[in-house]
This record gives C-alpha cells, structure tokens and sequence, in this order.
C-alpha cells in the first residue's frame, strides 16, 4: 500500500479544470494491474456502472469484474455546497478524510492485524476548493452473507453459534484496541469453513483506535449498546456476550 499525499489549497484548485479526473488518494500493490481491466476512474464512480448491489440518493455501491476477481466499488456524491457544507464536520471538509477513505483505513488496519476483510484496492476523491464533491472506494469482494440476512433464516442452535462467534469477534476487535462505532448486523460478513465461522468487518468509517488491552472504555461499551439490541431479536445476545466473558 501507498499514500499519495494530499494538498489542497483554493490557489491550486481554482487554477484547475472545473471538471478535473479524480485524485488517487490511496492504492494498493494490486491496484495498478487490475485497473488495466476497469474503466477511467471518472466513468468507474459512476452510478451506471457494473451491477447494483446498493442504490441511495447520495451513495451507491456497484459490482464490476476485473482479471477474473468480483470488485466493489462504493460512492458517496456530494453534490451540492449545502451538502458539503452540510457534512463539514465529518466528511467533506478540506481537512478531513472522506467517508472512503476513512473505510480505506479501517479495512486496512483489521487486515494487518489479522482480521478477516475485504482487501481495499483504491480510494478516489474529487474536490472543489477542497470540500469534497466525490469519493469512491475500491475493494475486492469478501465470500460471505451478512449477518442480518442469516439469522432470521437460521434455526435456533446456528443463531447461537453465530451469536458466540460474533462475541468473540467484537472482544478480539476490542482486545487489539479497535472500537468501531458502527457494529450492525448488516456490516458483519459471515464466512462457514467446515463448521468454523469466520467473520468480516466492513463499512466502519468512524473507528477509533486506543491503547489495546481488555478493558471496556465508554467507545467499547458503546459498541456493545448498539450490537446487543439486533441480536436480542433473535433472543441470542446472552450468547454474544457470554462469549465474550469466558
């Protein structure tokens, strides 16, 4: 992985083309022979391209293929000032990180640290005057169904199986210091090897980083809040969480 650094200044962004192609942020090893296989970054953010998995007003997710590997590619359009201005103080800001960039550095820590997750191939933003206009995320796709879809289908001994390893998931996450801030159903990938359970994490553009250690500060309490409540729906979060005390 490298980091193309940024510097945005209103001399610099004034001076360029309105309609400039957008910025590589980040990119990884593979990301140079596989955009051979993909088109322009301007045409690869576009709402028209590759299959539709998730389709909202301001951020879509497609899926396209490349050298024979299942790409996504995750858009978040902010098209007007009052909605740059209007999320200033989380994603669009001169200096702040875009939401895919944020996911960018998620995926890439839980990776490093031996987490199960999609690998992140790019991360593309677009800005004027340096609030930013467009970003997109570039990763490969993870072999799993979300969490929210196999639970309600599950019968009850694999829901409690599911619950336990998602327990132990979000103690592992915490132990090595990553609070997610984030923690839904829908954004846990659920991989089963041979009656092993594997989980992934993805869509976590809020993390918080701290010293790693078992403890549960406000942040790790607070994941635990918002997880419990989705599988006491299924009447497994006592297994979620006694999993996480033994």
């Amino acid at each position: 992985m490298h980091q193309v650094t940024l510097e945005y200044t209103v001399a610099s962004t004034v001076s360029a083309r309105v309609h400039q192609p957008p910025t590589l942020v980040f990119a990884s090893a593979n990301w140079a022979s596989l955009a051979t296989e993909l088109p322009d970054s301007v045409a690869l953010s576009d709402r028209d391209t590759g299959e539709i998995v998730v389709d909202h007003r301001s951020s879509w997710v497609r899926r396209v293929s490349a050298n024979a590997s299942e790409l996504f590619i995750k858009t978040y359009e902010y098209t007007s000032w009052g909605e740059r201005f209007g999320n200033w103080a989380k994603w669009t800001a001169p200096w702040r990180r875009s939401r895919a960039a944020r996911e960018w550095a998620a995926l890439t820590w839980l990776r490093t640290h031996g987490f199960a997750a999609p690998e992140p191939l790019a991360c593309f933003e677009s800005r004027r005057l340096g609030f930013l206009r467009r970003a997109t995320l570039i990763t490969t796709a993870f072999d799993g169904e979300a969490a929210d879809q196999i639970l309600p289908t599950s019968d009850a001994s694999t829901q409690r199986d599911l619950a336990a390893a998602i327990g132990a998931f979000v103690v592992a996450l915490h132990e090595r210091g990553f609070r997610d801030r984030n923690l839904d159903l829908r954004n846990l990938l659920v991989q089963h090897h041979g009656g092993q359970i594997t989980i992934a994490k993805i869509d976590s553009p809020r993390f918080r980083l701290v010293q790693p250690g078992r403890r549960e500060d406000a942040l790790a309490i607070a994941d635990w809040n918002r997880l419990l409540p989705q599988l006491a729906q299924f009447g497994v979060a006592d297994d979620a969480r006694n999993s996480a005390k033994s």
